[in-house]
């Protein structure tokens, strides 16, 4: 039975992988379920992946099985052949030691002791199903493996018109072999094995990414719900981890934004009060009055109030919109250039010295506008407060390029260095303005990914800093 069991696996692989074979049978219903109805849920999920992965690995393996027995059909033909060669002679002697009259019977009896069909045929009878090659060599007495399917061996007994076949060898005849032997179970085995250890591991990182990416749903529609302190929590897996924190950091973004709209909303609404009742008493005032001088007063206050109002909207509009701003554009910004486009716009008084200071650097990477902005609110903030002297200075510090605002005013108490940069906030009344200029600047080194602060300055006043990274993590896009 060795010449069986010799090629015992190239019957297998064909029946495995082959046309009718019970694999592909069953891909193609894999394949064929797939587009219907499934489970909500995870497991819908699995089912799909789990199909897809399926017949990726069916074409891969059938196409390189079928490949393979494509390029090594020759070889595995002869090496089958000199399996069964060692088979056919034992028989051959069995047949030329008895009478030709026996031979009936003799094949009857060789039939019972071999697992797949045994039969003494005519040569002729072979002639229409070999090829030209086969057929001469079949003559000849030599060995022939059909070529077709190779399930037939064939050898002409010597001096004689008979030929002995064996096979089909697909159609084993299996007497009192134990089930789990059977060929066909250890294909059902092999089966369950390949579609198991592609289902298993699949089926738990289906899972752990649904599981993750079902919590960072639940905090999207908290977030959308109105929700503005739901955080996404940390999940497991690494690949959905970058999506979680980049929620967490535009859920702070968009409370950071509605936050200061709120701010600015209830502040302008509390800022614009007091001039629209001015202008409510001047207006009633102005249509009593007989005196020429006191319309012209009246007039001159409405006018007053009236830029106070476009001052004031105009400044909440910069800061709404540099608010909104999700990022800044940035450019290559000569220095040397803002620094006296700045000197042209202001003009201190002869008792004021203002002097600019780039420090040796000579450019930075921010936006043009925003930063431009910043630094007139903290020069004309200095111009206030300044006794004598002014600097404007730029430096490299590290990772970060600040500029500096130094003054020799009265400076700020270390324990109001914060809210000093809040909006609508004055820690002296001034009447031309409303407290957005340091908030500005605030928002603008934010938006830049760097900060705001406020230290005691070497000239005896305030030094105000605006920190930004010289190299940004994110660049940002247009705003």
């Amino acid at each position: 039975m060795s010449a069986e069991r010799g090629f015992a696996w190239s019957d297998r692989a064909r029946r495995w992988f082959g046309p009718a074979s019970p694999l592909r049978r069953a891909f193609a219903a894999d394949g064929a379920g797939a587009g219907g109805k499934s489970r909500h849920g995870h497991f819908s999920l699995f089912v799909r992946y789990y199909l897809t992965v399926l017949l990726i690995y069916a074409a891969v393996i059938i196409g390189g099985v079928s490949a393979w027995i494509y390029i090594t059909d020759e070889n595995s033909r002869d090496y089958s052949q000199a399996q069964m060669r060692g088979t056919h002679y034992l028989i051959e002697q069995r047949y030329l030691h008895t009478d030709p009259a026996q031979w009936p019977a003799l094949t009857d009896e060789l039939r019972a002791h071999f697992a797949y069909p045994l039969n003494l045929v005519s040569l002729d009878s072979l002639q229409g199903g070999l090829t030209a090659v086969e057929w001469q060599r079949l003559r000849r007495g030599a060995l022939v493996m059909d070529s077709e399917n190779e399930a037939y061996t064939y050898q002409r007994l010597p001096g004689t018109d008979r030929v002995v076949a064996l096979g089909d060898f697909d159609e084993v005849i299996v007497q009192g072999v134990p089930w789990r032997d059977l060929d066909f179970v250890d294909s059902l085995v092999m089966l369950a094995m390949y579609f198991l250890a592609i289902a298993l591991p699949l089926y738990f990182l289906v899972y752990r990414f649904w599981r993750d990416l079902r919590k960072l749903r639940a905090t999207a529609e908290a977030l959308s719900a109105g929700d503005l302190e739901a955080r996404a929590p940390e999940v497991v897996t690494r690949l959905v981890n970058p999506l979680g924190h980049a929620l967490n950091r535009m859920a702070v973004q968009v409370q950071q934004v509605l936050e200061s709209q709120r701010i600015l909303a209830q502040a302008v609404a509390h800022e614009i009060r007091t001039p629209l009742t001015r202008m409510r008493f001047a207006l009633e005032m102005l249509e009593s009055a007989e005196d020429e001088r006191e319309r012209a007063n009246l007039q001159h206050g409405l006018e007053t109030d009236i830029r106070r109002l476009e001052h004031l909207a105009a400044n909440s509009v910069t800061y709404a919109r540099i608010g909104r701003m999700v990022g800044i554009e940035r450019v290559e910004i000569d220095l040397r250039a803002l620094f006296a486009d700045l000197a042209d716009i202001f003009a201190p008084p002869v008792s004021l010295h203002l002097r600019f200071d780039r420090g040796g650097v000579d450019s930075v990477q921010a936006n043009r506008e925003a930063l431009e902005l910043a630094l007139r609110n903290l020069i004309a903030n200095a111009l206030r407060h300044a006794r004598s002297a002014i600097e404007i200075s730029v430096a490299q510090e590290g990772d970060s390029t600040v500029f500096r605002v130094d003054d020799d005013g009265e400076g700020v108490h270390e324990e109001l260095s914060q809210q000093v940069f809040l909006p609508f906030t004055q820690l002296r009344k001034n009447p031309d303005g409303f407290g957005l200029g340091l908030a500005l600047v605030r928002v603008v080194a934010e938006k830049h990914g760097g900060r705001a602060t406020v230290v005691p300055s070497s000239l005896g006043g305030a030094s105000f800093r605006i920190e930004l990274p010289t190299h940004p993590l994110h660049p940002a896009t247009s705003c």
